[in-house]
């Protein structure tokens, strides 16, 4: 007798390279083994740089609007107007959406609207799985959840997180409504195979420049704004450093008009999205790796430059601390405090060839007794 298979829907913002997305991407590479059939619906931008790694994968795409896109059009106040009450149907087109689609699960990896998710899977009896990945997943209407939980979610929901820090930031004042005991709900540092970042043959030379590296979403939370203020201030001892953040996003036209006015254009680069089969070779022509992030769950870029034998400056934002033990596998600073960040570039960009290898070697080997 054929078995059914078990249909799961992810939520994300887009298909673009991120942490949720590689994440999804590298388990979807089992779903013929555990006959699951796997769809990401994308509620941002339809398509992205990794959908033909998806499809290859044999993972559905879709594209479920939530609000369409800002194209600037003028007289910009009137459409601004159209588009918000665009988004005004979204619950409507959801709700017909997942109706037609009959999933066995919903995992929902992208919190915006996630009380309109949440009403929805119920009324169509569809169970959720909240993956929690960012430290402000729920911020607004809390009374309105802890009223929706209480009295019909609560046998339909099931809650994980990447870290305990960012579970306790969104839930801890629904410890007692629980119907998982809370300290047992999952915590799963999310990551992906590692082969290929822990096979980096790593050359370990005498070069007087030093080439720090950075991987991530150019936006506020990433905190790439305080990291070149610092690096300004940096240049002084050390005028020969150079800095590739791959990345892109909203704030790069503001990151590069920092570094005109900070006389960093010739350090610091904006190398742009870097598709993820591209990511080892980066790791592997860096020397140290930052993650300057202002908000974090529980980074996956942290953990391939950790695998990449890579000493690690890293801030304590979000589940970083989970991970990275100040200065036993890497260095931390305390999150948004510049004056600790010029501290640590420093002090980490000092470090001589023995150092580096030392720190990165005893990085990767502790990283895999945590996993």
């Amino acid at each position: 007798m054929k078995q059914t298979k078990t249909k799961i829907i992810h939520l994300v913002g887009s298909l673009n390279p991120g942490g949720v997305q590689t994440y999804i991407l590298n388990v979807s590479k089992y779903d013929t083994v555990y006959n699951i059939e796997r769809e990401i619906w994308t509620l941002y931008q339809e398509g992205g740089l990794l959908a033909n790694e998806f499809l290859k994968n044999n993972v559905k795409t879709s594209f479920c609007i939530i609000i369409p896109q800002d194209r600037n059009w003028k007289p910009y106040l009137l459409w601004k107007k159209l588009r918000n009450f665009a988004g005004s149907f979204y619950f409507l087109r959801f709700f017909i959406k997942l109706k037609k689609s009959r999933p066995s699960l919903i995992v929902l990896d992208e919190p915006t609207r996630i009380l309109t998710h949440f009403t929805v899977s119920k009324l169509l009896n569809v169970p959720v799985l909240w993956n929690i990945h960012a430290e402000k997943s729920l911020v607004k209407n809390k009374w309105i959840f802890k009223w929706m939980y209480k009295y019909f979610l609560r046998n339909k929901l099931t809650v994980m997180s990447v870290s305990k820090y960012v579970l306790l930031k969104n839930l801890s004042y629904m410890k007692e409504f629980f119907c998982q005991d809370f300290e047992s709900i999952p915590i799963v540092h999310a990551t992906v195979n590692l082969d290929k970042f822990s096979s980096i043959d790593r050359k370990y030379t005498n070069k007087k420049d030093v080439i720090i590296g950075s991987v991530g979403r150019l936006n506020w939370a990433k905190g790439y704004d305080l990291l070149i203020e610092s690096l300004h201030v940096v240049k002084r001892n050390h005028p020969n450093f150079q800095m590739k953040i791959a990345g892109d996003g909203p704030y790069r036209s503001k990151l590069e008009s920092m570094l005109e006015r900070y006389s960093l254009k010739d350090n610091v680069f904006i190398l742009g999205e870097l598709h993820y089969k591209e990511i080892p070779a980066f790791y592997n022509s860096i020397d140290l790796y930052i993650q300057p992030s202002i908000s974090e769950g529980s980074p996956i870029t942290l953990k391939e430059a950790m695998a990449s034998s890579l000493p690690i400056l890293a801030s304590t934002a979000g589940g970083i601390p989970e991970i990275i033990k100040h200065n036993e596998t890497g260095i931390l600073f305390e999150n948004g405090n510049r004056q600790e960040l010029e501290l640590g570039l420093k002090k980490i960009i000092a470090m001589d060839n023995f150092q580096r290898k030392k720190n990165g070697r005893k990085s990767k080997r502790i990283f895999y007794k945590i996993l």
